[in-house]
């Protein structure tokens, strides 16, 4: 006995096999992907928020002569080996939460796909080397 071609279609859906309209899982799926999509261009704008915090609290709390019982004052041990450490680090904070804001992301994304096209063993080491040290980093 052979089989039609039309038994395997349901008469409610029309030619559509899978039983989905298109309103239903297709669209929900759509706007779920909008959805991430939205929130995921809006954390480097919270990123870079949270650098620029994080400097400006650095560049606040630099440290000060303190002060003892009898009213001088007593500097603190190598206070400009740690002011010029506060600097630095609050400067890089702010030139990277800068980096953030300005970067064209979709723009760092094919040149990272170039050179993954283009030198595909070196790629995978440098991630590899990556994934290694976050490891690290996050096991202690």
């Amino acid at each position: 006995m052979e089989r039609s071609d039309s038994e395997g279609i349901n008469p409610n859906t029309g030619s559509n096999q899978t039983g989905f309209d298109d309103g239903g899982v297709s669209g929900r799926v759509k706007s779920v992907a909008s959805s991430v999509k939205q929130k995921a261009s809006a954390i480097p704008a919270m990123l870079a928020d949270g650098l620029e915090a994080g400097a400006e609290a650095l560049r606040q709390h630099k440290p000060s002569p303190s002060a003892t019982a009898d009213g001088t004052s007593v500097a603190v041990a190598n206070d400009s080996s740690i002011a010029a450490v506060t600097d630095t680090l609050a400067s890089g904070m702010q030139s990277s939460a800068e980096w953030l804001r300005d970067a064209d992301l979709d723009k760092l994304k094919a040149g990272v796909e170039k050179q993954v096209k283009e030198h595909p063993a070196r790629s995978l080491l440098v991630a590899l080397g990556a994934g290694y040290l976050i490891g690290k980093a996050l096991r202690r």
